[in-house]
């Protein structure tokens, strides 16, 4: 898929390449009970979704890629879970042009949430709560191109996070971007154009298309 940010023909260099996934098997999703929903310990695990060697294709410069399936979150008064516990993964990325985080972490944070995996109906339900929790100004639908080609039922970009359903499925794909040394650019980057927005509309963009078109 091209570059989702256009601009100026003039292009800086060096440049850190952006790559493209490949294909993976899409993943079966087991029936829903009564309630609608699948039972969560039948939910697809949001880092097989992702996995490292996808986010290798979409980030070859990347040195170092630590994915950690997060823990349950919920009410512990009720003692119930939230989410199941590998509903959302955490996936860190060290780039050798990129600047050390102040906390001494990767550089780079991508964060996968599965916020519903059931019926469409419930799924729909619940991606249009959290849209209308997280609204805000800058929220946009997704470009066309994207939502075509990962064959999605509805998904918003908010510049920081894209949300998506596509068949019962209801999640979101957010992270934080580099900050690159002085000098180095992401490939694909126009002059006038920041390398935050040549990540979020074009790595994060790819990602995205990654793990939807794992969905059946």
């Amino acid at each position: 898929m091209a570059a989702l940010i256009g601009g100026c023909a003039t292009e800086d260099k060096p440049r850190i390449p952006v790559g493209e996934a490949k294909p993976l098997t899409p993943v079966t999703l087991a029936a829903p009970d009564r309630s609608g929903m699948v039972p969560f310990t039948a939910w697809p695990a949001a880092c097989d979704l992702l996995p490292e060697p996808t986010v290798r294709e979409v980030l070859p410069a990347a040195t170092t890629i630590v994915i950690n399936r997060l823990a349950p979150t919920g009410d512990l008064a009720e003692k119930e879970p939230v989410l199941p516990g590998d509903a959302e993964c955490q996936i860190g990325v060290d780039l050798a042009d990129a600047k050390p985080a102040a906390s001494g972490k990767v550089p780079v944070r991508i964060q996968l949430t599965l916020w519903m995996v059931g019926t469409p109906e419930l799924a729909r339900k619940t991606y249009d709560e959290n849209i209308a929790v997280t609204v805000n100004d800058k929220r946009t639908t997704c470009p066309a191109e994207l939502v075509t080609a990962s064959g999605m039922d509805a998904c918003t970009d908010d510049g920081n996070a894209w949300t998506f359903l596509k068949n019962g499925v209801a999640g979101e794909l957010r992270g934080r971007a580099p900050v690159l040394r002085d000098g180095f650019n992401f490939e694909g980057r126009k002059k006038g154009v920041s390398n935050g927005k040549i990540w979020h509309g074009t790595v994060h963009a790819r990602l995205l298309q990654a793990v939807v078109t794992r969905l059946p």
